[in-house]
């Protein structure tokens, strides 16, 4: 496969930005990328002519661009079943006070697609279009669990993967254990794996032939998911995943 340098180095300095690195400036820049600072400035004033980011007169520094509102709408609109899943969504969220997500799987993360609902004190401050890992999420292990084992360890590896919280599955083992159990029951728990003080419960939308494009989660403080509540709130989960993918896939 041959790689284009310049691209792959504007790519790369891309990603540099987050949600906790909104903004940087061009020294900021060079610490995280192994070029010499006149090779930087090239790719920035491309970049910036191009509109994929954008630089503060007042601060030189660069942020995203708006351009990324207008393609990530298009690729957003390639998922019509988000549009068709928001409505039972926000009947779960009103139902519950709960929040609820829908996301994809993208290579070994999770993308979240949509979040309802305001949640209570404690619930983790989660974005649309933002990711996580998906071997310790709930919706995450929903979608592993129905991949191939050669296709689990292409996306994961072999292990042991980084741990979240002292409840993570880092084993490979434990976790092909743990997407058995998941496809058996057809729902997923995170027992605070991804954050601590969390619980998620998901389940899978499927397409007319059966295949897992994506899952729905309620997130909520650990303090308020057990013993009846985990009950209520995995039957309602499963069931408006089912009704979701025979409304929008199978009609």
């Amino acid at each position: 496969m041959q790689i284009i340098n310049s691209v792959k180095n504007a790519i790369d300095l891309l990603m540099l930005f987050s949600v906790s690195r909104p903004e940087l400036s061009l020294t900021e820049i060079s610490s995280y990328i192994d070029l010499h600072k006149s090779s930087i400035h090239r790719t920035l004033s491309t970049l910036v002519l191009s509109g994929f980011l954008e630089k503060d007169k007042a601060t030189s520094k660069y942020r995203l661009g708006l351009v990324f509102l207008e393609l990530a709408s298009q690729v957003l609109s390639r998922y019509d079943f988000r549009d068709q899943a928001r409505p039972y969504l926000e009947g779960l969220a009103d139902k519950t006070g709960e929040i609820f997500h829908l996301s994809v799987l993208n290579g070994a993360d999770i993308i979240y697609l949509d979040k309802v609902g305001q949640g209570q004190p404690l619930t983790v401050a989660t974005k649309i279009g933002g990711r996580s890992p998906a071997y310790c999420s709930a919706m995450g292990k929903v979608m592993l669990a129905d991949v191939s084992l050669p296709e689990l360890k292409r996306l994961l590896g072999d292990g042991p993967f980084p741990r979240a919280t002292v409840n993570t599955i880092t084993e490979m083992p434990r976790l092909i254990e743990e997407l058995e159990k998941v496809k058996k029951q057809g729902f997923a728990v995170d027992d605070e794996e991804a954050f601590p003080g969390i619980r998620c419960i998901a389940a899978p939308l499927r397409n007319k032939n059966g295949k897992v494009v994506a899952a729905i989660s309620a997130t909520v403080p650990a303090q308020r998911m057990n013993g009846d509540r985990i009950e209520e709130i995995c039957r309602m989960v499963t069931e408006t995943a089912r009704l979701i993918s025979e409304r929008d896939f199978k009609s």
